[in-house]
């Protein structure tokens, strides 16, 4: 859905970029280390103990300092919880992070458009009204990038490493969704495969 969001917005604006869009959550990042062995093994160390990790779109906003519109994010205990400790975690090992990584505060959100200069309020204006979103989604993947390359990634609901091949094959997706289910234990929210981005630099 946010992907046929994100390319709508591109045409009927003119945003022509080369990127594909990806959907994510960006939990912590980007940052610099010259620790990426210690970065990865504190990373699933805090990732290991999560498996449902539930979370809310309701609705759209902006951040008009920087000219982006996104979807809202509503992050659960769990959510929150998880991005405080990955936070701790890597605090010692790495350099360069962002400010909002050091708050314990946290806008979380799905970006739907970027630089829009003085385009912003009329993209938001324009994604309120043609799209309702709000629906209860889970975290289910948490690629670790350099850049744009993934180096690898966690998968939560099994609790395991994947490498960028089996991370985008269909039966792996299957494999998720099917655990996922299964931890759930009865809930009856709508599954995820929302990619939520833990970005890493060198």
């Amino acid at each position: 859905m946010f992907r046929d969001i994100i390319e709508d917005v591109r045409n009927q604006f003119n945003l022509h970029q080369n990127k594909r869009p990806v959907p994510h959550i960006t939990i912590f990042g980007p940052y610099d280390t010259k620790q990426g062995l210690e970065v990865k093994q504190r990373t699933q160390d805090v990732l290991s103990n999560y498996s449902v990790v539930p979370f809310t779109v309701s609705g759209f906003d902006s951040f008009e300092d920087t000219n982006v519109v996104y979807a809202d994010v509503k992050p659960s205990r769990e959510l929150q919880s998880l991005r405080r400790e990955l936070a701790n975690s890597l605090e010692s090992v790495i350099y360069n992070q962002r400010s909002w990584d050091l708050r314990d505060s946290y806008e979380f959100h799905i970006t739907i458009a970027t630089n829009l200069g003085d385009q912003t309020s009329s993209v938001l204006h324009y994604v309120e009204a043609e799209y309702d979103v709000d629906m209860q989604l889970y975290a289910t993947r948490f690629p670790a990038l350099d850049r744009r390359r993934m180096m690898w990634e966690w998968d939560l609901p099994r609790g395991v490493e994947l490498s960028s091949q089996e991370a985008t094959s269909k039966e792996s997706w299957q494999k998720t969704m099917r655990e996922l289910d299964r931890r759930k234990e009865g809930d009856t929210g709508i599954l995820s495969r929302f990619l939520s981005w833990i970005s890493a630099g060198e």
